[in-house]
């Protein structure tokens, strides 16, 4: 029911956005008006993706951007909106257009390296990365971009050199301090990956994903007991049992590149850099 309200609230603010243009140039009252619904759609958009509706988000943003179709914000908005919910190529169209706009800025060129990981290829997501790092050498995400590129080809400890170089610069980005932690998890270290993620699962700003990265990696190293229990913290007794089989299997296959897809499957691949 929840659900529904919200796509219906948002589909009633895209009816009042088709009006603002003809009141914003009768009267400066519409153009108030205008501003004002234009807010409170970015209210909306905003609710829409914290609750994971993406695709409300980018209805919103792409009404918006008939009427303003050069804002960098909104464009923005829509790129990352399309990455989220799962249309990396649709992105990819938004981020060159920023790119365009401002080839001196290293956003949308981490914006392109991010739909890169999302489409799986690490290279190409290098190159933009590398861009954006040597415009902007203090930018985390850029660095943690090329962490996770060098992790999807098998470079591990190449990879965790950029992390620690991110973290350096960001050392409170739970984001990067967890993709560390999986590339220690796809090298098979798994006490390192443990130690890191147990730090993350239990501390201040800890989240379901954090903690199911350490059930991940104390099933990997064998700790069933340690797994069984973390893992119950956010899935029911069903789900636990399923997760538990699935690490024991990949324990007996010990295949190194199924781990990395399953591990850049559930977390990097979705562009997730910083």
């Amino acid at each position: 029911m929840k659900k529904l309200f919200l796509i219906l609230f948002v589909g009633l603010c895209l009816y009042f956005l088709s009006g603002c243009a003809s009141l914003q140039q009768l009267t400066p009252e519409g153009a108030k008006q205008a501003e004002k619904e234009r807010v409170q759609a970015l209210k909306i958009a905003s609710i829409s993706e914290t609750s994971g509706n993406y695709q409300a988000a980018v209805d919103v943003y792409r009404k918006l951007l008939e009427t303003d179709p050069d804002n960098d914000e909104l464009l923005e908005r829509l790129g990352d909106a399309y990455l989220k919910g799962g249309a990396p190529l649709e992105a990819v169209t938004i981020f060159e257009k920023l790119e365009e706009h401002h080839p001196e800025n290293p956003k949308p060129l981490i914006g392109l390296g991010r739909t890169n990981l999302a489409l799986y290829r690490p290279r190409a997501a290098a190159t933009y990365f590398e861009k954006a790092a040597n415009m902007a050498p203090d930018n985390p995400e850029a660095l943690s971009g090329l962490g996770i590129s060098r992790d999807m080809e098998g470079a591990h400890e190449a990879a965790r050199l950029y992390y620690v170089e991110a973290l350096s610069l960001a050392p409170g980005s739970g984001n990067i301090r967890n993709n560390l932690a999986l590339s220690y998890l796809m090298a098979g270290q798994y006490d390192a990956a443990i130690e890191t993620l147990e730090k993350l699962a239990f501390g201040p700003k800890t989240s379901p994903l954090y903690r199911q990265n350490l059930a991940m990696a104390y099933g990997l190293a064998g700790n069933i007991k340690a797994a069984k229990r973390v893992a119950a913290l956010d899935l029911d007794p069903s789900e636990v049992t399923n997760n538990l089989q699935f690490y024991a299997l990949l324990r007996e296959m010990k295949d190194e590149k199924a781990l990395r897809h399953l591990l850049l499957g559930s977390d990097k691949e979705r562009g997730n850099a910083g």
